[in-house]
């Protein structure tokens, strides 16, 4: 096994590992008792945020969200395009499509560099990037490694990636069970901390929440997660939901449709650059299997994705 090779397999085999693991030292409760206050002071703020014109807020839909006029933007990707933009995306992730991580029962089809492979996940219809998941037809078991289902996944590595900034997407989410959609960030180097940071997952059997989550790997190369963090609302279920994270030096901070969610704060916040993924997995160690009830296909649609930066 080559040294290129062997990398990817120690990055897909860590991550394959990380909702196997559970490990919280004592300044990870030190984190969550923190993040809970912080979540309680953001539930209380939402309740008392009074509207403009005197009224009562909305507590789904309070003026929360970040302050963009601080900011850059420097990656945007609005799929307004027929095709995919590959100066932005790659249609595989770092290891490749074969090695399976999480148990997951999804073919990955990498149309970049098997353009005949028979099955393209990604359609456009100049409004919304659509990723569709179906089973795997008979003729292409073999060349999808024997994974029952084939799917697609988008990641920016090699292409783009930052340190500290705002990073959102609007993403349009089916319910089915199974499914197990998500847009996160892996680090590029993938060393040290090898931080990964889950802005959004979703899991088809619950339609009405949204997780956020973060893991990295301490000094001892043990994994570490201060907790993946469960959203709900009645509203996730309906249409195109604003997922976002604020990233700033020991500090992350989790938004959905402009609402503060989530805080985790600390050293372990990575500080090194990482790249975007958009994923639509099927199966695995945290939604189970899909069963008859899962769409097929199943689809994820995403609006927008956008990264800002504070003006320097």
């Amino acid at each position: 096994m080559n040294m290129k090779l062997s990398n990817k397999v120690r990055i897909a085999a860590l991550i394959g590992a990380t909702l196997s693991l559970s490990a919280c030292g004592e300044s990870d409760l030190v984190e969550l008792e923190e993040r809970q206050l912080a979540v309680a002071r953001f539930a209380a703020a939402a309740a008392a945020t009074p509207a403009p014109g005197g009224e009562d807020a909305d507590t789904e839909t309070p003026s929360t969200g970040v302050d963009l006029t601080q900011y850059n933007l420097v990656f945007s990707d609005e799929f307004r395009s027929g095709s995919l933009d590959s100066s932005k995306w790659n249609t595989a992730l770092t290891w490749g499509p074969d090695l399976v991580v999480y148990n997951q029962l999804q073919y990955y089809v990498d149309i970049q560099n098997d353009t005949d492979f028979g099955y393209d996940p990604f359609t456009f219809d100049g409004e919304v990037l659509t990723i569709s998941a179906t089973e795997t037809p008979d003729a292409l078991r073999s060349a999808a490694n024997e994974q029952p289902w084939l799917s697609g996944t988008l990641t920016t590595a090699g292409k783009f990636d930052f340190t500290y900034g705002y990073a959102e997407a609007s993403i349009d989410l089916q319910e089915g069970r199974g499914l197990w959609p998500a847009f996160w960030m892996l680090s590029s180097e993938f060393d040290n901390l090898k931080p990964e940071l889950f802005i959004m997952e979703y899991d088809g059997a619950k339609p009405n929440s949204l997780f956020h989550n973060y893991n990295y790997t301490d000094a001892d190369d043990l994994l570490r997660s201060p907790g993946q963090w469960e959203v709900s609302s009645e509203s996730f279920s309906d249409g195109f939901q604003k997922v976002g994270v604020a990233w700033s030096p020991q500090e992350l901070l989790f938004y959905i449709n402009d609402v503060p969610r989530y805080r985790i704060v600390g050293e372990n916040v990575s500080s090194q650059d990482m790249y975007l993924i958009l994923s639509l997995a099927v199966g695995g160690i945290w939604p189970g299997a899909p069963d008859g009830t899962t769409p097929v296909p199943s689809t994820t649609r995403i609006d927008y994705v956008r990264v800002y930066q504070l003006n320097e």
